[in-house]
Parts: C-alpha cells; structure tokens; sequence
C-alpha cells in the first residue's frame, strides 16, 4: 500500500506519465419517500437513502432544516460502492418537531468529489412549534431610507409565549416603532397562532443584512426560520420597472387567493393582477400602497370571480398575471417578469406530484397563468387534527365531522359557510365514527348524533337540536365481550371441559344506526335502535385476534340497568363448513364486575374459525339512508385472504334467547343464552371477492335502501344485498396514504340485480335512472360519477383539490345535493349540478 502511494504522489508531480488518473467522477445520491410527502409523527420521518460511487463512499451526511434541525451523518470503513437504507427517526409522544421538513442529502466519495439530493416531507404533529418568516422572503431588496415590512408567524397547540425577530448588522436598520420592538411575551391565556409584524428603516447605502423569525411556546421550547438576505440597492434615477411574481394554482375557486410580490429599490407605489379570458379583460384589481414606502411588497388578494363569470360556465378557463408600479419620478410599471421571487404553483398537491391535472398547459416561461376556475368552495378546517367520519343533518343544514385530533366533533354550517367555534368538546377522547339517530325507516332521523369513541369503551349520544347547546345526552357503555372455545375432553378421572378466553378490544371505530319499526308502521320503535359498529384493536388483543377488529351491536338506550341493555357480538360473520380444525365457540357478555351472562352457549353448537372472526383494523361501517341496512369493508392490517365485507338487514330476526342448559356429553352440561342476529351475513355469504388482488378496502357506500352496496378498492365492486358482485367500475385507489371517498346520490333507489316482481321488499326497481348514480373521489383532483347499474363512466367533476377523507353527499332542505369532501387544504362544499344519465333502465325480470 505504501509503494502504490509512493507511485501515485510521483505520478502527480511527473504529470501522470504513469497514466494514473485522480478520481474527478462524483457520486450519485438519492432521497425518496415511498411513505408519502405527508406523514404522521405517530409513524416516525421515513424515507429512503440511496447513494453509488465508481470506487468507493467516504461518508453520507443527511442535514435536517425547517420543522427539524439536525443531522445524521454515515462515514464507510472500506470499499463501499453501493448504499441503500431505510430511515424512520422516531419521536417522542411530546416532540415538537414537525411541519416542512427540508432534508438534504450529500454523497462524498474518497476523493473529496459529492453530490446533493434533497425532499421536503410534512411531518403532521399538533404539538409541533412552527415558525415562518412571511416576510421579507427569499429576493428582498431594500435602498436607504426605505423601508421593509417584517412579518414572522407561529403556530403551537398549546400556545405562543414570544415571537418576534432578530436582524444582522442591526446597525443596518433603525426601528421606527415606538417604542422599538424585535419581540412581544404574551400572558394569560395564550393562543396557538400569533402573526408578529413590525416595519423597519432601511439606513445602510449598500451592502446586505440578515432576518431571522423566532418563537417560542409554553413550554418554552423555542424554534427558528430560515434566514433571509436582503440585499440594499440604490434608487437615484431609477427607470428600471419592479421585479414582479405572481403565484396562484393550477386549479382555482372563484375566491382563492392570487399572491403577487414586487420589489424595487425605489418602493412600491401599485400593486395588483390582471385577469383575461379568451383574450378579453375579465378583471383588473391594483391597490396603492405608496404611502407604506415600501421597498418589498406581497399582496394576497382573492380573485372574486362570482361577481364577473356568469352562471353555468364553471369549469372555466383564464389567464393571470401579476402587476406591479414603483414609486419613482419616470412610474415604471410591468406584469409578471420573474419567476424568483415567489414559486411557480405546484402542478399537483404535496400528497401525490406523480399525477398531474387536466387542463391547459402553462406557458413556457410560467409568466402568465393559465388556470381553470372550478367547482365548489373549500373552507379551512378550524384547527389542525384529522377528519375521520362525516354525517350531515338536513334539519339543520349542518354537517359533523369527527376530528380525534382535536377530541371533539366540528360542525360544519352550510347555512354560513363557517365552521362552529370549539366544535362539540363532549364527544369523547377519539371521536371516530359517526351516524345519525334513527327515527323512521323512511329515511327521518332526529338531532341527535351517535359518535363512536375510539379512546374510550362507549358511545357518545349528543343532542345537537334544541335544548342544547349539542351537550351529550348520554355515555352509552359498551359491553365486554370474552370470546371462548368450548372442548370436552376424556381423561382418566372422568371428562374435562377446556374452555379458552381470547380477549378482544372494546374500543369503537365506526358506527352505523338501523332501527327495527313498529308493527304496521314505519316509525321506529323505541326499544329497537341500534348501533352496529367496528372495534379499533389496541395490540394488545389474544391472538388470533392480536390488531384485529371485531364486529358489534349494541341497542341505544339510556338506562343504568343492565339487564335492559342489549349486545351483540356479530359471530354469525364466521361460520362456515370448514374441512380444519373447527372450535364451539362460547360467547360471556360482561357489564362491570356485578353483571356477567353468557350470550352464546355450547348448546348453541355454533362452530367457527376463530381467525374468519377478527377483521382488519380499520373496518368502515355505513348505514342505508332508510336505517334498515348497514354495509361493511374490512380495511386495514389484512392479508389478502382477509379482504371481506358483509351486509346487515334489520328486517330480519333478531333472537335473544332465554337461560337454557343442555349436555355437551359424557356428563358434561353447559348454560346461557343463544343469541342469534339472522340480520348479519352468515359465513357462506360473507365475501372475500377481492382475495385474487390483494388490495384492501379504502372506503365503502351504499345507497337509500341498502340494496346496493359499493366497496372502492383497486377499482369500485357493486354488490347486491347478498354480496354478490353484479359489475365493477374502473376507478384508481390513488397511492397511500390517500383513502378516496364515494357517496352515492341520495335518492339511489336502484338494486344492481336490476327490476324484480313487484311488491318484492328484496328488489330495488328504481324510480328515476337519474338517481342512480355514484360520486367517487379520483386522485387526479377530479370526483368521478358512474353508473351503478352498468358500472359506465358518466361525467367528471373538476375540483381544485383531490379528496383525501370521508366523502358525503346529501340532500339539503330546499332539495339541493351537497357534496362535502375532506381535501389537504380543508372542506370541499359543493352543490352538485343535474346529471342526466342517458343509460336506459334495467331490463324487467320475470
């Protein structure tokens, strides 16, 4: 080794007369996050680190800015050419990491030689402090005696304590303000976002000084921006025009915001943007802002379209520009002239850049916008948090969505367009799943929501009409149910009962609601409301029910007196003929410690597969719009020969057998209850049509009846009552963590077996084929409407943002339909227009 060095240093001072050339090829590196650009804290920062070099890697350094400052550095023993490593940096329940994390990767080889790679990833924590610099930004100019506004923005779920800003040289600058501040302490009760914004003078001729935002929180965790540079020129004989930049989406709502930023050394004196449509002026909106003296001016201004397109155009095409004028003696004016100062809009939404939007394309120098106007209005969520389930009210116009993030349920308001503040703080630790109290099976309902508390063994029943207001009614307890195998063996002294528990969680997911009528009437009976609903498992569950949900049912009512509760445990979803090991399974209902019954007894004979009883742990439940149905999809941790669903019919019979005991053999007797719901889907119906895919179940629907059901997997499967697939629509999953939602329209009435003898209750023969419709979320930012019949693809709604949560539709009190969707920037609310569907009726059977 010594002698080739010996070579090699007189090879460099002989100019390579041995012909050994230095290594001058740099390394390749790559940053990848296959877990989406979007991710929980609970799940850790993942991405992926791969790097290559013709000889061999000296180190790999990962540099972490933004909502994450730190390091991660790998140095190579040896000759290592290839590298290749998962990352996932976990975090403690209390961290306050999170929001834009910008991650930069440097490759360097043995002979000094590197190359970069960088992601940015949001890492979604409600506890994480965010600190941005808003202004100035990256491109800020200043000249003497100007000045330049400061703008620093901080946000924490348990509050701001200070925020404010530092600047280097601060003899570059004087403060105006008086007196001078560079920081505010708040006391009291502190709030979770906090804007801080100051004006300083400009008093250096030349040169460059730095800004800096910082913030600390309640417990005095404190978090930092990036620095910005902003550079000081000189304004004498200025007739050179502003730098303008103009940034807006590629898919806009006729009041979404355009941001336009102009800079010039002699400051800003009008500001605006211009807005044209086939050519023509549509609108043109500048404001003056001379008097700010301003040398660096951003302005958010909404386009307001509502009030210049005319009805029924959307979706629409126009073009936008950015203006801006300085305040020098010549008034130089321009248009968009740059692309530096702000960012071109993104193509798609963070959640998914590999697909791309339809539209026109932008121009080659991204100038000049041309961007479509499209459907609906999207309303910020109130607070941070995530959107689990949604049921509307058409009584009251209001729209209830399930935020375990926050601990409470928010309410929407159509009436206004606004959300509720605080929402309802009394749903429960987790609220998840939601749905409405029965009142008919004609599709009335009272103001009254049941949510499903995944933190905690009960349901919430809320008053959210009057007499409120919306305080909960009622915690209805769930029941524990032990699950157990029932044997009886033969031993020398005499015969043995096994009896096995498996424990199971008791924690609620999603709810459905079904009622059972008055004899001859179709209003509910009060002893006969029930919810149906998934477990959400824990971990800590008896295998073979380790991470698996079960299915339950539980009837509302509000007593203290066990012996007038009623629950069910959905056993009837595994039985099946099975040619393996079958077990009698044995069912103990407890109610705390005094109350205990067993509900399926050995003498009830029924033999299962324990593992066909556990379900994936995000299993949907949805209820028919008339409450005689329910629908469900085992979602989740399954394998591929776990992909199920199963349907419930509330008009079928429900038995709750009385205390009977009965031999098991060789001198063995058993006692309890039988309980059986003839409701559920039994075993040999219970279908696992989508084993041959291996995808799972991301969302679920069915109609007004409940005769036809959906399930969106790799494409939407409609199925009648039976679970028998009928016809598929060819719809994209989207790529995780996206869960598409689809809704079918209100008054579907249709069954997608098509017509059947008249007065069958088990047929939909469909009054209207322009109800018949369904609406499904597409990751491309567009909702899709097939034909449930034919499975045919109608129509496509465009939207600005694709769906990422629960999807709705529902009829309003003046007979509108709406359609809610939970996006990445908020709410989607949107008055569906009049589908005609030129598909024909379904051929009549005889």
């Amino acid at each position: 080794m010594s002698a080739l060095a010996l070579a090699v240093w007189a090879c460099e001072t002989a100019r390579n007369i041995g012909g050994i050339q230095r290594d001058v090829t740099s390394p390749a590196i790559a940053l990848s996050n296959p877990a989406g650009d979007t991710q929980a804290i609970a799940g850790g920062l993942r991405f992926n680190v791969s790097a290559v070099d013709n000889l061999a890697l000296k180190s790999v350094n990962l540099t972490f800015s933004g909502g994450l400052i730190g390091s991660l550095d790998t140095t190579f023993v040896g000759q290592v050419k290839t590298y290749a490593v998962g990352r996932q940096i976990t975090f403690s329940p209390n961290s306050g990491a999170g929001g834009n994390i910008t991650i930069i990767g440097r490759a360097t080889d043995g002979a000094g030689n590197f190359a970069e790679d960088t992601i940015s990833i949001f890492l979604s924590n409600v506890q994480a402090l965010q600190v941005f610099l808003i202004s100035p930004s990256p491109g800020a100019v200043a000249s003497q005696n100007r000045s330049i506004p400061i703008e620093v923005r901080a946000i924490q779920n348990s509050g701001i304590a200070k925020v404010g800003f530092l600047v280097a040289p601060r003899s570059a600058v004087s403060n105006p303000t008086v007196p001078p501040n560079d920081s505010i302490v708040f006391l009291g009760a502190l709030q979770d976002t906090v804007d801080y914004t100051d004006t300083l003078t400009v008093l250096a001729a030349t040169g460059t000084f730095d800004v800096i935002g910082f913030a600390e929180d309640s417990a005095g965790r404190r978090g930092y921006t990036n620095i910005v540079t902003v550079t000081i020129q000189s304004a004498a004989n200025d007739v050179t025009p502003p730098l303008v930049s103009h940034s807006v989406p590629p898919r806009v709502e006729v009041d979404d915001t355009v941001i336009v930023r102009a800079t010039d050394a002699s400051a800003i004196a009008w500001i605006g943007f211009r807005v044209d449509t086939g050519g023509v002026l549509l609108k043109f909106d500048t404001i003056n802002v001379a008097a700010g003296n301003l040398t660096d001016v951003t302005r958010r201004a909404s386009l307001n379209l509502g009030s210049v397109l005319p009805p029924g155009v959307l979706p629409h095409s126009i073009v936008v520009r950015g203006y801006a004028c300085d305040a020098a003696v010549a008034r130089n004016c321009s248009y968009t002239n740059t692309t530096t100062l702000l960012p071109s809009a993104p193509s798609t939404p963070a959640l998914i850049p590999a697909v791309k939007l339809a539209g026109p394309p932008r121009s080659p120098n991204a100038l000049i916008d041309t961007v479509i106007v499209v459907n609906g209005v999207t309303v910020p969520l109130a607070g941070t948090g995530t959107i689990a389930d949604a049921i509307y009210n058409a009584n009251l116009r209001e729209l209830y969505l399930t935020n375990p993030g926050l601990n409470r349920v928010d309410v929407f308001q159509v009436a206004n367009t606004s959300f509720v503040a605080g929402g309802i703080p009394t749903a429960g630790g987790q609220p998840w799943g939601i749905a409405l109290w029965p009142r008919d099976t004609l599709g009335g309902y009272k103001d009254t929501i049941i949510v499903a508390d995944a933190g905690g063994s009960y349901l919430g029943i809320i008053n959210v009409g009057t007499g409120g207001p919306r305080q909960i009614l009622w915690r209805q307890d769930l029941p524990d149910f032990i699950i157990q195998t029932y044997k009886v063996t033969v031993v020398a002294g005499g015969p043995l009962v096994h009896i096995t528990d498996y424990h199971t969680s008791d924690l609620p997911q999603y709810v459905a609601t079904v009622c059972r009528p008055v004899s001859g009437s179709s209003t509910c009976h009060a002893d006969s409301v029930y919810a149906l609903y998934s477990t959400a498992p824990t971990g800590a569950e008896t295998p073979p029910f380790s991470g698996r949900a079960t299915l339950r049912m539980e009837k509302l009512i509000n007593t203290t007196v066990p012996t007038l509760k009623f629950g069910h445990l959905f056993w009837e979803i595994a039985t099946q003929s099975f040619t393996t090991v079958s077990d009698t399974l044995r069912i103990v209902l407890t109610r705390g410690r005094n109350f205990s019954k067993v509900i399926l007894s050995a003498c009830g004979g029924v033999t299962v597969e324990l593992a066909r009883m556990g379900l994936g742990d995000r299993t949907f439940a949805r209820n028919s719009g008339n409450f005689t149905h329910a629908f469900f999809g085992e979602g989740g941790n399954i394998s591929a020969s776990f992909a199920r669903v199963m349907s419930y019919d509330a008009r079928d019979q429900l038995i709750e057998g009385g205390f009977a005991t009965c031999s098991t053999g060789n001198g063995t007797n058993d006692g309890g209850q039988v309980d059986i719901d003839f409701g559920m889907s039994p075993g040999r119906d219970v279908s696992d049509f989508i084993a041959n895919t291996g995808v799972k179940v991301v969302s679920v629907a069915t109609n007004f009846n409940g005769l036809t059901n959906a399930v969106r997997a790799d494409s939407i499967y409609y199925l009648n009552q039976d679970l028998r697939r009928m016809v598929t629509s060819a719809a994209p999953p989207g790529p995780s963590p996206l869960t598409p939602g689809m809704d079918m329209n209100y008054f579907h009435d249709f069954a997608p077996n098509g017509t059947c003898p008249p007065l069958s209750t088990y047929c939909g023969n469909g009054t209207d084929v322009n109800q018949r419709l369904i609406f499904s979320a597409n990751p491309n930012g567009n909702i899709d409407v097939f034909d449930t019949f034919f499975g045919f693809f109608l129509a496509s709604i465009p939207v600005r943002d694709p769906i990422i949560g629960p999807l709705r539709v529902a009829r309003d009190a003046g007979g509108n339909q709406l359609l809610f969707g939970v996006t990445p920037t908020g709410l989607l609310v949107l008055q569906l227009p009049a589908f005609v569907n030129p598909l024909p009726a379904p051929p009549v059977q005889h």
